[in-house]
């Protein structure tokens, strides 16, 4: 499956607005597959090791309008593989959003009741063995595709994204991005501590509690130590942040905040965000900016990470 590189862009107006000079990485144009965002360059490692193992059905969960699962679907599709979402909950009652493009694919979802994460990755193995059972070869990704091989997909899309930067010539004080299962900003990580750069990487979680999604981080970054051809030798002693300030009342439920960093980035942009994932996380971002911890001459990169295909679901 072949990975486009995405577009790094100024947004002269918002800067102007908010008198700090920001960029944004464009992972919502990475070209087909319904504008997949992240999700594409994570699904470029995972199906092709479902491949060389032999598979033919791919199994991954999600919620009920999961970006995540759409995309896998729908690569899975033009890879030849067929594609079966464990979802988590029940059916929604009116075909919107990414369920009603799973419809149209003809994808097959069981809905499996399931509210947590734990829940949703044991009904997810419990249907690959009953798969096994009938004599099918399934390969199960996991929740939003974030484990170390998923992760290598945001190690290429960092250097992606400093080659971009070099001929801009412009080197980021800040990056901001979703926190969502963990793999995105795993790979970031590694590739800003394979370059050395002194780029603060902030996290905004829009579903786990900070706790949970660090240990998620943490256990992708250290498969990325085995898997990556290249080892961060020498640390940039910078780490990370998460937060889960702009989580609001959970997962998938509009915050203030969130819409009206949606409504500003249409406004002045004319890039549309997501409810769900990049609203919050651009919330995250001005916030950081407003209370001064963003300094004024500092830079900043947003990495929009897909998603608007959810925006067809709110009321």
């Amino acid at each position: 499956m072949k990975v486009i590189e995405t577009p790094l862009q100024f947004l002269p107006r918002l800067s102007e607005l908010m008198g700090r000079e920001i960029w944004i990485k464009r992972d919502d144009l990475n070209g087909d597959i319904l504008t997949a965002g992240n999700k594409k360059r994570k699904l470029a490692y995972l199906l092709a090791d479902a491949k060389q193992r032999g598979a033919d059905t791919i199994l991954t969960t999600g919620g009920p309008n999961s970006n995540h699962a759409r995309a896998t679907a729908a690569a899975s599709i033009q890879m030849g593989f067929t594609p079966v979402l464990v979802l988590a909950g029940r059916a929604p009652d009116a075909r919107r959003g990414n369920y009603l493009l799973n419809s149209l694919m003809g994808v097959e979802m069981k809905f499996s009741g399931a509210r947590t994460q734990e829940e949703m990755e044991a009904a997810l193995a419990d249907f690959a063995d009953q798969l096994a059972q009938q004599g099918k070869r399934p390969y199960v990704i996991g929740v939003g595709g974030s484990n170390g091989l998923g992760s290598l997909g945001y190690l290429d899309a960092y250097e992606e994204m400093r080659r971009q930067a070099e001929q801009a010539g412009i080197r980021f004080d800040w990056l901001f991005a979703a926190a969502g299962s963990g793999g995105t900003l795993a790979g970031l990580i590694y590739g800003r501590d394979l370059a050395r750069d002194q780029t603060r990487i902030v996290g905004i979680s829009p579903w786990l509690k900070e706790e949970k999604i660090r240990q998620q981080i943490d256990r992708c970054l250290a498969e990325l130590d085995r898997l990556a051809e290249r080892k961060r030798t020498e640390q940039t002693g910078l780490g990370y942040q998460v937060s889960d300030a702009y989580l609001g009342k959970g997962y998938g439920v509009p915050t203030e905040s969130g819409m009206e960093a949606l409504r500003l980035l249409a406004q002045t942009e004319a890039i549309l965000l997501d409810h769900v994932y990049t609203a919050k996380a651009m919330a995250g971002c001005l916030d950081f900016i407003r209370r001064g911890t963003v300094k004024p001459g500092e830079k900043v990169l947003f990495w929009h990470t897909g998603g608007a295909p959810g925006l067809f679901v709110l009321e």
